[in-house]
């Protein structure tokens, strides 16, 4: 025979058993893979190898034995986590924005690039998304909106940058938002306004702007449910939020507004019972600490208003805070 046709066979083989024999969410997963150029551990490289996993395909669609990824009864790729890997390259999302049954995508603590595209929001069964500390860029696309199921959403450390899409009140069931460490702005108030059910928010380290004096009425959404909220190193202006406001964040525990530009005087903290982390330092504040400021059934264990122009008693404050 030919020693060409030799050398052709195996990969004549393996293209037929592709075609015939591998699901398309494996498929995916093997576009996927091409953009990963640096592994330094291998183990993405030795396992996400069709040739190893070979025959049990005909029997099994789910590549089990590939590191980080996981099926359900149907076989259906459900999970990709490939976190803290050291694992870089360009990425193409639009390789994997097919796989439909596809909950949990994390691929944290990496050095990946590449862009998040429009057709992210075609995987609409995603609930866990996950690109923190990896160096993607651009603009978040505003078909995330289209994620509904989604309640993780985190791309913090990054480089995205641009105006974070409006629409993100589509996101229900959305509980953990965490922008931190990019270059992405917006208006503080219309984002609060859209947020539902939401605990965890963490706008941090970023161009976000706008006035925390806005009516309770485009908070209460996200007062009622929100435990922890981080908008430190923004450019906020204007007022702090009303008493009214404060008194609709009766869960909150974890508030830094610090090193903004939040101007006029504290309003009441004595409703927020379970308080224990605020912060407002190097902001434009001013005024008194009222007698009332924080009440008797505070758990408040840290506190920081330095670099402000706030003036006071602060013997008076609770014996329990750290001031």
């Amino acid at each position: 025979m030919d020693p060409l046709v030799l050398f052709l066979l195996p990969f004549i083989s393996f293209s037929a058993l592709t075609r015939a024999q591998f699901s398309s969410d494996t498929l995916s997963l093997l576009e996927f893979k091409k953009g990963i150029d640096g592994d330094p551990t291998g183990v993405v490289r030795d396992t996400w190898n069709p040739v190893a996993w070979g025959s049990a395909a005909a029997v099994d669609s789910c590549p089990r034995s590939w590191y980080g990824v996981s099926c359900d009864d149907s076989g259906a790729v459900v999970s990709i986590s490939l976190g803290g890997l050291s694992l870089s390259g360009e990425l193409k999302f639009s390789t994997i924005a097919g796989m439909r049954s596809l909950r949990n995508l994390s691929l944290t603590g990496n050095f990946f690039t590449g862009r998040l595209v429009p057709a992210i929001g075609d995987m609409t069964s995603l609930q866990y998304l996950d690109l923190s500390a990896n160096r993607f860029y651009g603009p978040v696309p505003g078909k995330i909106a289209d994620l509904w199921a989604l309640v993780h959403l985190n791309l913090s450390g990054n480089g995205f940058k641009g105006g974070f899409p409006i629409g993100i009140q589509n996101l229900q069931q959305l509980r953990v938002l965490d922008l931190r460490f990019n270059v992405l702005w917006g208006d503080v108030g219309a984002m609060f306004s859209e947020l539902r059910n939401v605990e965890h928010v963490d706008l941090s380290s970023n161009i976000f702007y706008g006035d925390l004096f806005m009516d309770s009425s485009r908070l209460s959404s996200l007062a009622n449910t929100v435990k922890y909220m981080n908008l430190s190193y923004n450019r906020l202006s204007g007022r702090f939020f009303s008493n009214d406001s404060m008194r609709l964040f009766r869960n909150l525990e974890v508030l830094d507004l610090g090193q903004n530009m939040l101007t006029g005087e504290l309003p009441s903290f004595g409703s927020m019972s379970n308080l224990k982390v605020l912060s407002a330092a190097n902001n434009l504040l001013y005024g008194p600490i009222s007698e009332d400021l924080f009440g008797d059934a505070m758990h408040l264990k840290e506190l920081d208003l330095s670099g402000n122009g706030i003036t006071g008693m602060w013997f008076r404050l609770p014996k329990f805070c750290n001031a």
